[in-house]
């Protein structure tokens, strides 16, 4: 087992144990520090990184709909809400965006090919 798998398996484990805090204290949620710190964790882990690479947009679409649900059962106050929808609409437009782009790449690359 190497060094980065080592670190791999803390991030996983930094990962559970900061979602067990919520579950223990739902007041959590309404933390910033605590959203930025489980995202940053997350995004570190190497599975996640494998999984983001191809399914981005259906990520996003799920964490609105998981989102929403939170914020109809009173979990998240409107203002948290708002914030995380404005993150997320900026990484759906980042996503579309590169999409694009790598469209466009790929369409040039087969006009310059003889």
């Amino acid at each position: 087992m190497g060094l980065g798998n080592i670190i791999n398996l803390y991030r996983i484990q930094k990962l559970y144990g900061l979602l067990r805090k919520a579950k223990d204290n739902p007041a959590l949620l309404n933390d910033m520090k605590w959203w930025k710190e489980v995202i940053q964790t997350a995004l570190a882990i190497k599975e996640i990184q494998e999984m983001l690479e191809g399914y981005k947009t259906y990520i996003i679409a799920a964490i609105v709909a998981v989102l929403a649900g939170l914020h109809a059962m009173g979990y998240i106050d409107e203002a948290t809400y708002q914030t995380l929808l404005a993150l997320l609409a900026a990484g759906g437009a980042a996503t579309v965006s590169q999409k694009i782009n790598r469209i466009e790449q790929d369409i040039k690359n087969k006009v310059n090919v003889k």
